[in-house]
Order: C-alpha cells, then sequence, then structure tokens
C-alpha cells in the first residue's frame, strides 16, 4: 500500500536506506519505556513535507521546527519507521499488521493527516474475518483507539458481526481461566455492543406494477388502492393488456391498443384487474 500523497521516483525510495545521515536533515528519536534504550531515525524534511500537510507546516510553515532531531514520545519506532516509508513511497503491506499495529499505524495517519493513508487503514481492517482467539484483542484496541473513531468503528463492526455470527464460541471466551477482571468488562461490552447492532432485517420486496406487498396481482382495481400507470387486464380476460393513466370516481381511463395516445377509453374499476406477473 502506497498513499500517493505525492508522485516520487525510485531513488527517492531508497534514499533513506541508501545514505541515512550524508543527505538527511532531520531525525526523530526514540527512548524504550521498559529498557531506556535511545534509538533513531533519519529522514529529509523536503520529502516528508511534500507527504504531509503537517510536517510542510512544522518545516517550512511560520513558526518552523528549528531543532534538527526531534524527540517523539507518541509512537514506537516500529510504528513511526513503517510511517515514514510510506511518505518514502515503499510499499508497506497492511495485511501482515496485527490490529494493534494498525492502531497506532492510523494514529499516525491521523496525527499527520494522511486521508489517503486512514482509508486503507479502515478498509483493511473492515475487510478482516477474525476468528475466535482475536476477538478479545481487537475488542481491546477498539476500546483504546475509541478516539480515532474511524478505526475504532471498523473494529467493533467485525467484533460484533462476528459474536453475532459465533455467539456459542464467543461465550467459550468468557470461560477461560485467563480471562480476568480486566478482560471481563471488555466482552460484556462487546455482547451489549453486538446486541444492539443487529443487522436490520431485509426490506420486503414491493410489486413495482401495484406497488403494495402483498402483491395484487389478479385483484380487482378499487379506488383505494389504484395505481396509475400500473398494468391491468380485464376481469375473465387476461390477454387484455393495457396501462392505467387515469381515473375518477367510477372509471379507470387507458389508451387504446393501437397506439393512439389522443384519446382515452374507459371501463368500471369492477371489470379491470391488475396484471403484475
Amino acid at each position: 500500500m502506497v498513499d500517493p500523497n505525492f508522485q516520487t521516483t525510485g531513488l527517492v525510495a531508497s534514499l533513506r536506506d541508501v545514505s541515512p545521515r550524508p543527505t538527511c536533515d532531520i531525525s526523530f528519536t526514540f527512548s524504550d519505556k521498559t529498557t531506556g534504550e535511545k534509538s533513531e531515525l533519519f529522514a529529509h524534511k523536503l520529502i516528508l513535507a511534500c507527504g504531509s500537510p503537517v510536517f510542510m507546516a512544522q518545516f517550512y510553515g511560520d513558526i518552523k521546527e528549528e531543532k534538527d532531531s526531534i524527540p517523539v514520545e507518541d509512537s514506537s519506532i516500529e510504528a513511526f519507521k513503517v510511517f515514514l516509508d510510506v511518505l518514502y513511497n515503499k510499499e508497506v503491506p497492511l495485511k501482515d499488521m496485527d490490529f494493534q499495529f494498525l492502531g497506532e499505524f492510523f494514529y499516525l495517519a491521523d496525527k499527520y493527516h494522511l486521508d489517503l493513508l486512514k482509508n486503507s487503514i479502515v478498509r483493511e481492517v473492515s475487510s478482516r474475518k477474525i476468528v475466535v482467539e482475536e476477538v478479545l484483542e481487537a475488542a481491546k484496541v477498539a476500546e483504546i483507539y475509541a478516539p480515532l473513531e474511524e478505526f475504532s468503528n471498523s473494529l467493533h463492526h467485525i467484533c460484533s458481526s462476528f459474536v453475532r455470527a459465533n455467539l456459542e464460541r464467543v461465550l467459550e471466551v468468557f470461560e477461560d481461566e485467563e480471562v480476568g477482571e480486566d478482560s471481563s468488562p471488555i466482552l460484556h461490552r462487546l455482547m451489549a455492543r453486538a446486541s444492539r447492532s443487529k443487522p436490520k432485517p431485509r426490506p420486503v420486496p414491493i410489486c413495482k406494477n401495484c406497488e403494495q406487498d402483498p402483491c395484487l396481482n389478479g385483484l380487482k382495481f378499487t379506488k383505494e388502492n389504484i395505481v396509475l400507470g400500473a398494468l391491468m387486464s380485464r376481469v375473465g380476460n387476461p390477454m387484455f393488456s393495457r396501462t392505467a393513466v387515469a381515473c375518477d370516481n367510477d372509471m379507470v381511463y387507458y389508451y387504446p391498443g393501437n397506439g393512439d395516445t389522443k384519446y382515452y377509453e374507459r371501463e368500471p374499476f369492477e371489470v379491470l384487474m391488475y396484471k403484475c406477473k
């Protein structure tokens, strides 16, 4: 997946890897929250600015960033690296990412205003068929990223769809000994959401001729049920076929069968019936 916010060449796609330090003019620093280990990613301001309006304002706006090293505290280095890959026009396989990583990725796309990337991530999530082992994790991620409604809703949707179709298997998750105090509320909210989001029943097809359900085929015209423009036949003469074009209190009017539309013919309601099928 490539977010085509701008046109680049193959050279740009490999520029950061081939010569990270001599040509790069910006770096992003990360600190592992567990080990405290420091790490760094290098990039080019111009390329980032071409890909994101936020970077454009940050590096070339009225109040531009003067530092050459920017600490990143709201993303893992793994997610940010893949995000930079998108800006460098590299192929990024969304299908290989788990839901947590996609959440981080969507957050960065939202922060840096890459709408095409956001749409691609939502389409990827919506297209997935989850299995029972993934339901709890997917529901957790959906709640973590609740402020990112598009992403969270797409996850909630596939979770709810799975619950409705596999209720017994989801109940097994409730009985899992590994489900503790933190997981149980999430599962209960998932079940509640699934029950509220039952698919709407399909509308019953309505006959296009009489515009009624059930269809009035073979039933006599009345002042209450007549539909102008409907095909009709005579009672006792199913081969007769005309279209009702007007009516009054007693009569139904139709054009003669010779194609002449200058004159009407008319007959009482009770001798005409719907011819729908």
